[in-house]
């Protein structure tokens, strides 16, 4: 399955790449470094050595949780060779969870670490001022838990989950005649066959150039897991919410 996943998402880069021939070639380097804020919220389930928990907590409520947190997303450009990746990081602690069959419920303190990074090729879109970048790399979430059961005792894992992600970022402008430097700017990405069964990103954003070196992202991101292993661990969680920055272009 992972070799057959990998393979699948190299072709279609390749067969992209050749159609891009007819398109004018972008000259030189180009690179932009991103800082940003999630305002996440989260939901799913996570069993930890046979013990489930279920926990829906909005962002609102993870910024009470949040002891540490950071952002940051990364471009480099060669001509129409991409290299991309973004890395995001939270330390959660909490006393309000559900635990399974447990009613005096239970706390979870978590350190995650989640970061992405791909290589791929540029191509021109079906319009004018229109690119789509396709990537194929890996994502990485590793996650450090310590629950505790009330009246149970604590559990503690450590767990790395990576898998092969196939990438895809369109780009357009949007009303150049009247905003100039207001771009599209979504990022797509599904994978998985590696340790977890599924993973996924939605992240649909939009860019304003504020001057030739800084711009301003703003948008909505929704990460998703489906994660099984042989040690009744098991993790399906979707975090979703905005996210604005402003980074530097050069």
């Amino acid at each position: 399955m992972k070799k057959g996943m990998i393979a699948m998402t190299v072709a279609t880069v390749l067969v992209f790449a050749g159609v891009s021939g007819f398109a004018a070639e972008p000259q030189g380097w180009k690179f932009e470094l991103t800082p940003y804020l999630w305002y996440a919220g989260i939901e799913g389930d996570v069993t930890v050595k046979g013990q489930k928990i279920d926990f829906e907590k909005s962002a609102s409520d993870l910024v009470d949780y949040v002891e540490a947190g950071g952002s940051l997303l990364g471009v480099v450009q060669y001509n129409r060779l991409l290299f991309w990746g973004q890395v995001d990081y939270f330390s959660l602690s909490t006393d309000a969870l559900d635990v399974e069959d447990q009613p005096k419920g239970g706390s979870l303190d978590t350190d995650m670490l989640l970061w992405e990074y791909a290589m791929g090729y540029q191509i021109d879109g079906f319009w004018e001022g229109q690119t789509i970048d396709l990537m194929v790399g890996i994502r990485t979430l590793r996650q450090e838990n310590d629950l505790k059961v009330f009246g149970k005792g604590t559990i503690s894992t450590d767990d790395t989950i990576s898998d092969p992600i196939f990438v895809v970022r369109p780009s357009f402008p949007l009303f150049p005649s009247k905003i100039k430097g207001l771009r599209f700017n979504p990022t797509l990405a599904i994978g998985g066959g590696g340790d977890a069964d599924l993973v996924y990103e939605l992240f649909p954003q939009f860019q304003y150039q504020i001057t030739d070196n800084i711009a301003a992202r703003l948008g909505y991101r929704t990460v998703g897991y489906k994660f099984s292993d042989d040690n009744d661990n098991e993790l399906n969680f979707r975090m979703a919410g905005l996210i604005a920055g402003v980074g530097v272009m050069f």
